[in-house]
C-alpha cells in the first residue's frame, strides 16, 4: 500500500542556501575560536584547560545558533500549511483553517496569519513569511514597502490553495 504524498504548491524559504551562507560565516569564526582553544592548551596550567574548553562551547552555541536560527520555513501543499518556527513546528489541516490573513503589525508586516477554527479564533504567525524575510525567500524587499493592502507571494499562495480545497471539499 502505497501513501498518496502531497504536492508542495509553495514553499517559502529553503534553508539550504542561508544555512550554507551563514555556516560558511560561522565557520571562519569556528576555525578562530578552535585554533584560540589550540593554543591556550599549550599552557602548562588549569587556566589553558578551561580556555580551550570555554572556545569549545562558544563554538557548539555558534552551530545552535545557526541550526535553530535558519529553521523558519512556511510550505502550502494540499493538505494544509506546515509553519516551521525556531523551534516549534505547526501542522494545520485545511479542516482546521477558518481564514487567511497578512498581519498589518510593525514586526510581522506581511506575514500570513493563520486563524483556526478550534480553538476558536486563534491565530498563528508564519515568521517566515514577514516583510523582513522577503529578500531570504527571493522576492525584492522593496516591493511592497508603500502598500500594506496589497497581499504578498505567501498570502496569495496560501489562500488560492485554501480556496482550492474549500471548493474540492464537501462541507
Amino acid at each position: 500500500m502505497t501513501a498518496v504524498v502531497a504536492e508542495i504548491r509553495y514553499r517559502a524559504l529553503k534553508t539550504g542556501w542561508v544555512r550554507g551562507a551563514l555556516g560558511c560565516v560561522a565557520g571562519f569564526a569556528g576555525l578562530v575560536l578552535l585554533g584560540m582553544g589550540a593554543m591556550l592548551l599549550t599552557l602548562d596550567s588549569v587556566i589553558g584547560v578551561l580556555g580551550a574548553v570555554m572556545c569549545v562551547v562558544v563554538l557548539l552555541l555558534v552551530i545552535a545558533i545557526v541550526v535553530i536560527g535558519t529553521r523558519l520555513q512556511f510550505i502550502v501543499d494540499d493538505d494544509g500549511l506546515t509553519l516551521v518556527h525556531y523551534l516549534r513546528t505547526h501542522r494545520i489541516p485545511w479542516e482546521q483553517v477558518a481564514v487567511i490573513e497578512q498581519s498589518r503589525t510593525y514586526w510581522t508586516t506581511g506575514a500570513v496569519v493563520v486563524v483556526l477554527r478550534h480553538p476558536a479564533g486563534r491565530r498563528i504567525t508564519a515568521l517566515a513569511t514577514t516583510d523582513r524575510m522577503a529578500l531570504y525567500r527571493g522576492e525584492n524587499p522593496f516591493r511592497f514597502i508603500d502598500s500594506l493592502a496589497q497581499l504578498r507571494c505567501p498570502a496569495q499562495a496560501a489562500i488560492s490553495a485554501h480556496r482550492r480545497w474549500l471548493a474540492s471539499s464537501t462541507r
